[in-house]
């Protein structure tokens, strides 16, 4: 596209709304892009890469993932994204550009860039989707530059290249030639790229032992959607709590005027951390522990993930370590970054070397997580590592007990009579006694692990308990 003074109006509004994007992205939905990289791992490794080609859109799919490892900077997906978004458009204009005039094709692309656009709020959206988009575009775009007059064969053969690298790019190639043919009034050949886009799927779903719809629109459609700001806030707290930027966790939980079950949780995760956990708990309008929560493969995948943080934070390894494997199976592709890296500390923190170094070999063959392996390694161990690999291992459960459910005082209280300076398993199990308005199992307990063990929690809130 030669730069004219046409063509620099025509581009412009396409710069600005990706820039538009750009700037929603980042500063409204980039938590959702930071999801997308922890719900993945992207393995250096010939038998990691060699699985991409086990199914249609291997092409699409691999530089995907690629790209999404990156997204653990929370600025890279917003830009990626925003310059993918670009892309479809100049794509789509020149492809339409084709077929019709310049406004009509200037009209179709902007519609398209809008609707891509909105499709990103979808909650099931991964950058594969738009890959796949582009692709379809650029195929057609090749075929034209390629084939000055139409083949029909050779328009055939596109649409398989187009399935197998692209996977549904061949049905946006399919609709750009039918679109051609029909202007054209080409009634004879109008039918047989749509019927033979259908049949390809057909075939391809015994290869890839798949299903009909699955493999049609692999790697997913994406419908527009309006932004999701629950989920947004949702993941805001759960990536900030991951960071450990305690005080952004804080600041998030505290902009609600009532905190939700997960952001109280997480508050009151960061308070435990602190030691006054006590003190906090009366000033919330609802007060979550997480104490009082059951997970099973029925609980939402938020749910899940709070909870392994959760148990982990107390000190309850096998507990954190069903929470993860839970998150494991249930993430996409059953693959999850963040519940590998759990999975190891759990068991160095146990002290099951041999599982922690397959996860960390896992790891090492990572472009982002690399470093973080070599430091976790138990032969080669970084000191600030080995000190909270240490600390959090005085606070293990040691107890024999078999346990058939996920009882969290059963847990507490184990926790407790194998380390009775456990003190966030403390706090956790009075202030759940209060909540729930059991005054003499609380005075039952302080007396047990407090005044019996001379080592009192001199807290106002259980001063009052005590006194009542």
């Amino acid at each position: 596209m030669k730069l004219s003074k046409n063509n620099i109006f025509l581009i412009l509004p396409h710069i600005i709304l990706s820039l538009v994007s750009f700037l929603v992205f980042q500063f409204c939905y980039k938590y959702h892009f930071f999801i997308q990289e922890q719900n993945q791992i992207f393995v250096w490794s010939w038998q990691y890469i060699a699985e991409y080609f086990e199914q249609n859109s291997w092409l699409t799919c691999f530089t995907g993932d690629f790209l999404t490892q990156f997204f653990y900077y929370l600025y890279v997906g917003p830009i990626v994204t925003a310059i993918i978004i670009f892309l479809i458009a100049i794509a789509s204009y020149k492809s339409f550009n084709t077929i019709f005039n310049n406004k009509t094709s200037f009209i179709i692309s902007i519609t398209i860039e809008i609707l891509v656009f909105f499709t990103i709020f979808d909650y099931k959206f991964n950058i594969n989707y738009l890959l796949s988009v582009l692709f379809g575009f650029l195929s057609y775009i090749f075929y034209s530059k390629i084939f000055k007059k139409d083949n029909l064969i050779f328009a055939i053969i596109t649409l398989l290249f187009g399935y197998y690298l692209g996977g549904f790019a061949q049905i946006i190639f399919a609709i750009l030639y039918a679109c051609k043919i029909l202007k054209q009034k080409r009634l004879k050949e109008f039918a047989i790229i749509p019927a033979i886009t259908f049949i390809i799927p057909l075939v391809g779903q015994r290869f890839y032992q798949t299903t009909y719809t699955r493999n049609l629109s692999y790697p997913d459609f994406c419908i527009p959607t309006l932004p999701d700001m629950h989920s947004e806030f949702s993941y805001s707290i759960a990536t900030e709590y991951y960071f450990k930027h305690f005080d952004k966790v804080e600041q998030i939980a505290l902009t609600q005027d009532t905190m939700t079950a997960q952001s109280g949780i997480y508050y009151n995760m960061v308070q435990a951390q602190k030691g006054i956990l006590p003190d906090k708990i009366k000033s919330q309008k609802i007060p979550e522990l997480g104490t009082l929560i059951h997970i099973d493969e029925n609980s939402p995948i938020e749910a899940i993930n709070l909870m392994n943080d959760f148990y982990y934070l107390i000190g309850d390894m096998a507990m954190a370590e069903r929470a993860a494997i839970l998150a494991q199976v249930f993430s996409p592709k059953n693959r999850n970054v963040k519940m590998i890296k759990r999975l190891c500390e759990i068991n160095l923190v146990t002290g099951d070397t041999a599982i922690a170094l397959k996860y960390l070999r896992i790891l090492e063959k990572t472009l982002l997580y690399n470093d973080w392996a070599k430091k976790h390694n138990p032969y080669t161990f970084d000191k600030k590592v080995e000190k909270e690999i240490l600390e959090k291992r005085n606070f293990c459960n040691s107890t024999n007990a078999i346990r058939i459910n996920d009882n969290c005082r059963e847990i507490l209280l184990e926790l407790l009579q194998s380390n009775p300076d456990n003190i966030i398993a403390l706090d956790y199990l009075l202030c759940t006694d209060l909540i729930l308005g059991q005054l003499q199992t609380f005075k039952a307990d302080y007396y047990k692990f407090c005044i019996k063990n001379n080592r009192q929690r001199l807290k106002k809130l259980y001063t009052e308990a005590l006194s009542k």
